[in-house]
């Protein structure tokens, strides 16, 4: 009965390609008949639990919380920026190199093009369901600032994705690496977003956004979607020959540096809970409950869409879990970074310290564990 319903609410609601009908109906008898759906609900309790756990214990998480700390004991502990900087630009220049540096290994097959598709799809789609959400759990928050955080919601966060994969490799569990062209797939879609949502809300012409020529190039050639993007057709071009020569630099010393930059992001969450962009102290860039706590339900919902989708597509357990992961997470490079020339009339700040300070340490601490028994009870 369960399984019929659910079956039809899919199909109608979502109106999804009969080619994937016998997946979904695959999912949901697995989920719902004959008393599964109580099985699997516990199998993944107990699951996630675990993962919880043993995630708690990885030093890429311990670190963060000793930056986080650090910063709220007012600590004199600083990395400089321009050392930030360099690891920022080192993480994404290595996952995009790894990502295609595997694309190189594997066989060009529909499911790549699809996912991709997919991801851009979902990338447009969250923020406008996130404003309907935010709508309804923060009600005074002002339209074009509503439209700029959920922006953030609709891309991804490179540091997010990067902690995912180093959970899947300390539990052996593999994942297709190609993941990475998906993840720079969604980095732009959802600024297009909110840019519409900006305008859609608009009360008069001033507020509107013009979309010249600076804001396409932000949008486009912003550095971190250069090095993410150039550096995964370096690896796809360079191949096996390639990773040779690089190998100590990009997969060697990879963790090591990520601690390191789990230190910083952890002390720049902490300095953003209050403060605004610049670092001071500003009653407008408080996060109202009903912002923390959309903060916390947007991930969950992204997460479920993404595994829902990722699963009718046909993909493994490691990489289903990092796409909801990606659906998930929020940004706070690229899109920051884009809206600050295109709304240079907005407060940025409650987006930067909702995704820094609030989703991205619920993400990496307890999102990741739920999102990963998400996977196994839908595939595994």
């Amino acid at each position: 009965m369960c399984a019929a319903i659910a079956r039809k609410l899919l199909i109608t609601g979502c109106i999804l390609p009969l080619s994937h009908s016998h997946k979904l109906n695959a999912i949901t008898a697995k989920l719902f008949d004959h008393g599964n759906f109580a099985h699997h609900a516990y199998m993944m309790i107990d699951t996630v639990f675990s993962l919880a756990l043993n995630n708690f214990f990885n030093p890429v998480i311990l670190f963060f919380i000793l930056g986080f700390g650090a910063r709220l004991l007012k600590s004199d502990l600083t990395i400089p920026g321009n050392v930030s900087k360099f690891i920022a630009i080192y993480l994404m220049m290595a996952i995009g190199y790894k990502g295609g540096y595997a694309l190189s290994q594997s066989e060009l097959n529909a499911t790549i093009g699809i996912i991709l598709l997919v991801g851009a799809c979902m990338s447009f789609v969250i923020p406008f369901l996130g404003y309907f959400v935010l709508g309804f759990m923060s009600s005074k928050t002002r339209p074009t600032e509503k439209a700029a955080i959920v922006a953030h919601y609709g891309s991804v966060s490179v540091v997010t994705f990067v902690t995912a994969t180093e959970l899947l490799k300390s539990i052996d569990m593999e994942y297709d690496s190609w993941m990475v062209a998906v993840m720079a797939v969604m980095e732009t879609p959802a600024i297009f977003a909110g840019l519409l949502l900006v305008n859609w809300k608009a009360q008069d012409q001033k507020n509107r956004v013009k979309m010249d020529n600076t804001i396409w190039r932000e949008i486009f050639l912003n550095g971190s979607v250069v090095i993410l993007v150039g550096a995964f057709f370096i690896g796809w071009i360079a191949g096996e020959p390639g990773m040779n020569s690089v190998e100590p630099f990009f997969v060697t010393i990879f963790k090591g540096v990520l601690c390191l930059f789990m230190v910083d992001i952890g002390m720049v969450a902490a300095s953003k809970l209050g403060k605004n962009e610049n670092g001071v102290k500003d009653e407008t860039s408080g996060l109202s409950l009903g912002l923390v706590a959309f903060g916390i339900v947007m991930p969950l919902i992204g997460a479920t869409l993404g595994a829902g989708a990722g699963a009718l597509i046909g993909l493994g357990v490691g990489s289903l879990m990092l796409f909801a992961v990606l659906c998930a997470s929020a940004s706070y490079i690229a899109v920051p970074a884009a809206l600050r020339i295109a709304l240079p009339h907005v407060n940025l700040s409650p987006s930067i310290a909702l995704s820094l300070a609030v989703t991205f340490p619920f993400n990496i601490i307890f999102g990741l564990p739920l999102y990963l028994g998400m996977a196994k009870m839908l595939v595994g």
